[in-house]
C-alpha cells in the first residue's frame, strides 16, 4: 500500500495535487474528515491507508502538540504498521476531546475497596508510572487501632483488585514515595522507624507477600522523593538538611543540600532531580543546586556539602505546592530542559487557604548548554519562577482539598466550588480540571481563569484525595472513609 508512487497519483484526474502537498493539506483537517475522505473514492482510500501519512498525522496532530497516547506503552513507532499508527492516532485525540471538554464522560466508573474499619481514610493516592498504566497505589489510615495498609491496585480490568498489601502497624509512619522511574526495581520507598526501599512482585499470587524489601536505610528522616537509584531525603531534626542517597547495594549519603540564609526545618514542599541539578521549593523559597559532589572547602566529617547556585523567595508562604516537568516534544528533539509546571495555594492569617491555585512555570534558560557542568552561569532554568494564570478553587473551612498535577499539563484539584450545580449549601464538592499551557509567559499578560473541564460534582465532603494517569485517561478519588473511586475517559 505504501508502494503508491507520485507519478500515479498525479496522472488520476480526480486527484489533481502532488501527493507531498496533499499530505501538507491533510495534517490541517479534522481527523473525521480523514476518514471521511477515505469513503469518497478508491484513489483517497488507498492514499488514507498509507503508513507514512499516519506516521505524520501522530507527529503533527498528536506528539508536537504533547498530547498523551493511549494504549502506546512505549512501544517504538518504527515496527507499527499503518493500522496501528492509524488506531493510535485516533485513540489519542479522542481521549483529548474528552478530557478537555467543559463536562468530560466518563467511559467507565467503578467503586472499589470499601473499607470494613471505622474512621478509615485515604491519605495518599498515586497510579505508577509506566509499567502499562495499570496499577495504582494507595494508602489508607485507620484511626483505631491505628495503622496504616499500602496497596497495588490494578485497575485495568473491569473490577480493579488488590495485587499488594503491607500493612504498618507499630512505630512511626513518615509516608511513601513512589519511584517516578519505571525501569527501577525500586519501586516505592516507606519511612517507618527506618527507611524501606521496596519493589512489587507482580505475578505473586498472596498480596500480603508482594511487596519486597530490597533495602533499609536506619533512622527517621523524611523522604520526598525517589528516581532511579536515587532517594531524596529531608533530616527533620539537627538542622534539616536535605540528603541525596544512592540506594544501590549499600545504601550511602552522596551529598548534602544545604541553604545557610534559611532555617533549616522550614519543610520542604516540592522536589525536581535532573541530570546534575536539583529544584527544592520550600515553604516561601525555589532553590536550585548542583548534585555533583565535591570536597568540602573545610574538611568536615560526612558527605560533601553543596549549597545553592539560585534561589528566589515568594511574596507569601505556600500551603500546597505541586511541581511537574511537562512533556515537550520539541524540548526533546532539541535535547533541551522542558518547561516545569508549579500550581501553588498560598497559605493565609487565617484556618484555611487562599481560594486561588497559582500556576507558574519555571522557564527554561535561553543560555544554558546542555552537557556542560550546571553552575551559577549555566542554570538551566531561569530562577525567577513565572507567574502564568490564577485559576479560582474556593475551600470552605475545614473542608478536604487535594490537587494532582499531570507530566501532559493537566491540573487537577477537589474544591468546594459546588453551588453551580447544587445550589447554595454548606457542603459539596468539585472535582476539576484545567489543561496548563508552559508557555512562559510574562507577568504582563497573567490571566485569572476557572476550570475548564468539571468531572464531577457531588453534594457533600467525602472526596479528600486525587490522583491521575493521563495516558491510561484515568482519575482515581479517594474519600474520607476509606473508598476509592476510578473515572475512566479513553
Amino acid at each position: 500500500m505504501d508502494q503508491i508512487g507520485i507519478s500515479s497519483w498525479d496522472s488520476s484526474p480526480s486527484l489533481p495535487i502532488p501527493l507531498d502537498i496533499f499530505f501538507d493539506v491533510v495534517q490541517h483537517l479534522p481527523i473525521q474528515s480523514i476518514l471521511a475522505l477515505r469513503q469518497t473514492s478508491k484513489s483517497f482510500y488507498a492514499i488514507t491507508r498509507l503508513r507514512s501519512l499516519w506516521a505524520l498525522l501522530l507527529r503533527t496532530l498528536v506528539q508536537e502538540q504533547n498530547i498523551p497516547i493511549p494504549y502506546f506503552h512505549g512501544k517504538s513507532l518504527n515496527f507499527l504498521s499503518a493500522w496501528e499508527l492509524e488506531r493510535l492516532t485516533c485513540y489519542a485525540l479522542a481521549l483529548r476531546n474528552n478530557w478537555t471538554s467543559p463536562d468530560p464522560d466518563a467511559k467507565r466508573e467503578v467503586d472499589f475497596y470499601k473499607p470494613t474499619e471505622p474512621d478509615s481514610r485515604i491519605i495518599f493516592m498515586e497510579f505508577l508510572p509506566g509499567r502499562g498504566n495499570r496499577w495504582l497505589i494507595s494508602v489508607t489510615m485507620t484511626a483505631q487501632p491505628r495503622k496504616y495498609v499500602i496497596q497495588c491496585w490494578d485497575v485495568a480490568i473491569p473490577t480493579p483488585v488488590c495485587i499488594a498489601e503491607l500493612t504498618h502497624m507499630e512505630g512511626p509512619y513518615g509516608g511513601v514515595v513512589i519511584n517516578d522511574d519505571p525501569s527501577s526495581p525500586a519501586i516505592i520507598a516507606m519511612q517507618s522507624a527506618l527507611t524501606e526501599i521496596l519493589t512489587i512482585d507482580f505475578d505473586e499470587e498472596d498480596p500480603e507477600s508482594a511487596f519486597v524489601p530490597l533495602t533499609t536505610i536506619d533512622g527517621i528522616r523524611e523522604i520526598h522523593l525517589l528516581s532511579g537509584n536515587t532517594l531524596v531525603t529531608r533530616r527533620p531534626k539537627n538542622g534539616g538538611e536535605v540528603s541525596i542517597w544512592d540506594i544501590n547495594d549499600q545504601p550511602c549519603e552522596k551529598i548534602q543540600l544545604v541553604n545557610p540564609s534559611l532555617i533549616q526545618n522550614d519543610r520542604c514542599q516540592a522536589m525536581y532531580l535532573r541530570d546534575d541539578y536539583m529544584v527544592i521549593i520550600r515553604q516561601q523559597t525555589v532553590e536550585f543546586y548542583s548534585t555533583i559532589p565535591r570536597p568540602n572547602i573545610i574538611a568536615t566529617p560526612g558527605a560533601p556539602i553543596s549549597y545553592p547556585l539560585a534561589q528566589y523567595s515568594f511574596q507569601w508562604r505556600t500551603e500546597t505546592v505541586n511541581m511537574s516537568e511537562q512533556v515537550s516534544w520539541h524540548a526533546a528533539r532539541s535535547h533541551r530542559p522542558s518547561p516545569i509546571n508549579i500550581v501553588v495555594r498560598f497559605g493565609s492569617i487565617y484556618p484555611w487557604p487562599v481560594n486561588i491555585l497559582h500556576h507558574f512555570v519555571l522557564t527554561p534558560n535561553p543560555a544554558y548548554v546542555p552537557g556542560r557542568e550546571t553552575s551559577l552561569c549555566n542554570l538551566p532554568y531561569l530562577a525567577q519562577p513565572t507567574p502564568v494564570q490564577t485559576i479560582g478553587s474556593p475551600v470552605r473551612l475545614f473542608s478536604p482539598s487535594s490537587v494532582a498535577l499531570g507530566r501532559y499539563g493537566t491540573a487537577l484539584w477537589l474544591d468546594s466550588h459546588a453551588e453551580d450545580w447544587v445550589g447554595p449549601s454548606d457542603c459539596g464538592q468539585r472535582l476539576a480540571g484545567r489543561i496548563l499551557m508552559a508557555t512562559g509567559e510574562s507577568s504582563t499578560s497573567q490571566r485569572s481563569s476557572g476550570a475548564s473541564m468539571v468531572f464531577r460534582v457531588r453534594h457533600d465532603d467525602l472526596w479528600n484525595k486525587v490522583a491521575i494517569n493521563e495516558e491510561s485517561g484515568r482519575i482515581a478519588v479517594g474519600y474520607v472513609n476509606g473508598s476509592i473511586t476510578l473515572y475512566e475517559y479513553s
